[in-house]
């Protein structure tokens, strides 16, 4: 495991876009969630909120993943809800030009509808079953922050350097046909498939 190095240039530094809404978020909410160690829940759980929305603005699904041009993007949590009422924010908010709705499937085809898929303790979803890779070439963008090593999940949420950060499996974003900004790779601290 070979952790990517924090970049001191280009678009991070230059205050261009997400790079710099996401520095000011993480200047507001990481010293105090790393001065309380751990975490408290309820911050840890503000900022994965932010981070799944920030990462919704880098990624590109392919037409066939909504059910029309202005359907909404689909942010989905499975298994435990680490999030409360935090998530339900951001049903307020829009991504890319589509309003944001949440969901809570319980099944593999309710899964398959969404486009972003939360799974807590994926080893304990309600299907109990390596849902990333369930859901095969289905456009989900997967995200955990299950310790368990599973190949289908795109991207994990880590603790590194008393933040929380990510890190990112090329491999699972590909099967899932979802277009990738280099950005969000270039600041991940862990990428894999990187050499495909």
């Amino acid at each position: 495991m070979n952790p990517r190095r924090d970049h001191d240039g280009g678009w991070w530094a230059s205050g261009a876009g997400w790079g710099a809404g996401l520095l000011a978020l993480w200047l507001a909410v990481a010293p105090a969630a790393a001065a309380a160690e751990p975490a408290e829940p309820s911050q840890e759980a503000l900022l994965k909120v932010a981070l799944i929305y920030n990462f919704s603005q880098f990624i590109e699904w392919p037409a066939s993943a909504f059910s029309a041009p202005s359907a909404p993007l689909s942010i989905c949590v499975m298994g435990s809800d680490p999030f409360g009422n935090s998530l339900a924010a951001l049903s307020k908010r829009s991504s890319n030009g589509r309003p944001i709705a949440i969901a809570y499937p319980q099944t593999l085809a309710e899964a398959r509808l969404c486009q972003i898929l939360y799974v807590d303790g994926a080893q304990r979803t309600a299907l109990g079953r390596d849902l990333g890779n369930a859901l095969g070439a289905a456009p989900v963008l997967t995200i955990s922050s299950s310790d368990a090593s599973e190949a289908g999940i795109a991207i994990r949420f880590v603790h590194y350097a008393g933040k929380i950060r990510w890190t990112m499996n090329l491999d699972a974003t590909r099967r899932a046909r979802l277009k990738v900004s280099a950005k969000l790779i270039e600041i991940a601290v862990e990428v894999l498939g990187e050499s495909k």
